[in-house]
């Protein structure tokens, strides 16, 4: 006994002096890589924000038509419009009048004479307007709603008191769709979706897809794996929706992710077996993913066919997006691993052939994304020649050019997918969405795309606002139907008087400056911002940080398109890294927040929009605060710290409770819980940190040690710094 107490009595000093040496070697392995951050340089008020005051002399107009000609004179557009029409039309002009204008339209008088023009190609209209009246010419059913489209904007911004014009358009890119994000978090209402709707149709797009993974959509044969714990969006709704999309002429095109992004699948007892990697597999060297379903099993395949009947019938457009974009674990199940990329592919192909014969079994012509065909060239001549590949890329650094060229040269269908850059960084990144979309459409006008399909991520959590993805929906409605109008484009004009109606012209510059704050960042990131990035990350210090940065850099770089000039300027990013300058960002907040003030919104929401807007400042703040703490709190004394905490603090307490407010004006509940669990944490961990600084010498002491070695430890586990 004696023995077997001394074996464990040198056993447990042996532990205990491992211990003591593995937590000194922290010590001194986190002094070896930690690093003084330099302070952000001074930058003048001035060049941080500056109100741009957009004046316009002729109404403003979006898309900027082909040919516009201001004439002397002016028409006044009265509530009530007499029109003449083809009878085959009669219908069709008057809907228009009443849904889209909303006005009262009176068959058999001479006010507008809407006019066929067989020599007019698709969509193209003629607007001529005279003190007498306006004559509309059309070669069909598109060009004469967009005609009256023009028409309306013309009116709201003139009171109705038209200036003459003789305009003459047509669109570069036949489609113009936007698609927007309901499943990460936010399901808009039916009422927030008609807005969206009305807005689209103001820009002349002609297609919307609602993004659903997982049970954003109330599947009638899946109710018990939804019904209480979801409020998706039902399927009496999408038939209201796709009615008053056709009223506008938007087509609403059914989109369902049917191999990739099936979490919320693979996470029920019903079809966790379904699973290609049943125990996850690690995207970025991060994130344990388990998202993808196994496409030889054939009841992948018979679960997608389900969901797919469920949704389809709601719907009365001929196209179906099936998505299977990003399906990451394809081919790593490591009891039977797939080394080989091209067999991979292969795999890939052989279930879209399958699933693409279903569709078109249901009267549907198929839509997928082109990500991982694009990195496999040789199997694009296997595309079948009925399916539309979408391209997307969302940075401004990414080229469309190689891409679009292989899809004309191949002979297949495509549209380009840029994207509005507001997901992850609160405000928007308004320098990288114009650039994204120019790129894209540039591209797709040259090498004979369908058209543009303008994307709108939430990307888990949907944290921000609906109205600050308006810019980039609008941008891209702009170039999508103008290619080559870029510097004819007054987007902020077009917010302040036609959107939002501000007489101050305030609005639509401020959401534009917005999306700027990124520029006073480190670094450039990749469909996110770093002061985004931040709050997902939480209270780490700035070598963890480094570290976590490194693992990006690594694990994205395989993600991105093969082609070696997009690998080499993202890599770039990495090497050009600046201070990020928090003083700035925190100044340009504080600038928008007054001038918003200042704006007097005429619709409405009004109010609803400001708010909206002041509370993703406030997200700002805690992002840029939260990078101040993890960059400075070794310099800083605990006063600093403790003040800067507490303001922190304050701002989550506060902006929580709004978003839960802001949220629900717009959105189902949903997971609106889920939303605020950042904040909620960071919430905790300031919590932390302020008890620890209130504690004496010796405990702030440990403390920091501890946390040091903690750093430390986790930096070695992800692969040093």
């Amino acid at each position: 006994m004696k023995l077997i107490f001394k074996i464990l009595k040198y056993l447990i000093i042996g532990i205990v002096s491992l211990v003591v040496v593995v937590f000194i070697g922290l010590q001194f392995y986190y002094q070896s890589i930690n690093f003084k951050m330099p302070q952000p340089e001074a930058i003048a008020d001035s060049a941080i924000y500056k109100p741009v005051v957009n004046a316009t002399t002729h109404p403003v107009l979006l898309p900027v038509p082909k040919s516009v000609a201001w004439q002397a004179g002016v028409f006044k557009l009265g509530s009530t419009i007499n029109f003449n029409a083809p009878a085959k039309d009669k219908d069709l002009v008057n809907n228009i009048i009443k849904e889209h204008l909303h006005l009262n339209g009176k068959f058999g008088g001479s006010t507008i004479n809407c006019n066929p023009n067989n020599k007019l190609s698709a969509q193209a209209y003629h607007l001529t307007i005279k003190p007498s009246g306006v004559t509309i010419e059309y070669n069909d059913a598109q060009g004469l709603f967009f005609a009256f489209t023009t028409l309306k904007q013309l009116a709201v911004q003139t009171g109705g008191q038209i200036p003459c014009v003789k305009i003459e358009d047509q669109p570069d890119l036949k489609v113009r769709g936007a698609m927007l994000d309901i499943s990460r978090g936010k399901v808009p209402t039916l009422e927030t979706l008609y807005g969206m709707v009305d807005f689209l149709a103001d820009l002349k797009y002609n297609q919307l897809q609602l993004y659903v993974e997982g049970f954003s959509f109330a599947y009638p044969s899946f109710t018990k794996l939804w019904e209480k714990t979801e409020t998706p969006i039902t399927p009496e709704e999408i038939k209201k929706l796709d009615i008053y999309c056709k009223n506008r002429n938007i087509e609403l095109v059914p989109n369902q992710n049917s191999l990739g992004h099936m979490a919320a699948w693979i996470a029920t007892d019903e079809y966790k077996d379904l699973a290609e990697c049943p125990d996850g597999y690690k995207l970025l060297g991060l994130i344990n993913f388990k998202s993808t379903i196994a496409p030889k099993d054939p009841r992948s395949l018979a679960l997608v066919k389900k969901m797919s009947e469920d949704m389809l019938p709601n719907f009365t457009s001929n196209k179906f997006n099936v998505n299977l974009d990003e399906p990451f674990e394809l081919g790593k199940n490591k009891d039977h691993p797939i080394n080989d990329p091209k067999e991979v592919a292969r795999v890939y192909l052989d279930y879209a052939k399958k699933l693409n014969e279903f569709v078109n079994s249901k009267g549907k012509s198929m839509m997928m994304w082109g990500d991982v065909v694009g990195r496999n060239p040789e199997f694009i001549p296997q595309v079948p020649k009925n399916v539309t590949l979408l391209e997307w890329r969302y940075e401004d650094f990414q080229s469309f050019k190689s891409i679009c060229a292989t899809y004309k040269q191949a002979g297949l269908n495509y549209m380009v997918c840029p994207g509005t850059s507001s997901w992850s960084s609160f405000t928007g990144r308004t320098a990288n969405m114009m650039k994204n979309v120019e790129n894209a459409t540039t591209a797709g006008f040259e090498n004979n795309a369908q058209g543009i399909l303008m994307t709108d991520w939430g990307d888990t959590p949907h944290l921000q606002y609906l109205t600050v993805s308006y810019p980039g929906l609008a941008y891209a409605g702009a170039l999508g139907w103008n290619v080559k109008s870029k510097t004819q484009v007054n987007l902020a004009a077009y917010m302040n008087k036609v959107v939002f109606n501000d007489k101050q012209n305030i609005i639509g510059d401020l959401m534009l400056q917005a999306g700027n704050y990124v520029l006073f960042e480190d670094m450039a990131m990749v469909s996110s911002t770093k002061t985004g990035m931040g709050l997902r990350f939480g209270m780490v210090d700035k070598v963890m940080t480094k570290a976590i940065m490194k693992k990006i850099k690594t694990g994205m770089a395989d993600l991105l398109p093969s082609d070696p000039a997009t690998k080499a300027a993202f890599l770039d990013k990495f090497n050009h890294v600046k201070t990020y300058n928090y003083i700035a960002i925190l100044k340009l907040m504080d600038a928008l927040d007054k001038q918003i003030a200042y704006s007097k919104i005429n619709r409405a929401d009004s109010s609803i929009v400001v708010a909206e807007y002041k509370n993703a400042f406030n997200m700002v703040r805690v992002g840029a605060m939260l990078t101040q703490y993890s960059n400075y709190c070794q310099e800083q004394t605990n006063q600093q710290n403790k003040d800067l905490l507490l303001k922190m603090k304050a701002l989550c307490i506060s902006l929580q409770k709004e978003h839960d407010r802001l949220w629900l004006i717009r959105n189902k509940k949903s997971d609106l819980e889920q939303s605020k669990e950042q904040f909620a944490t960071l919430q905790k961990q300031i919590d932390e940190k302020l008890k620890a600084l209130d504690g004496n010498t010796i405990s702030r002491m440990i403390g920091s040690s501890i946390d040091r070695a903690k750093y430390a430890a986790i930096v070695l586990f992800l692969g040093g710094n």
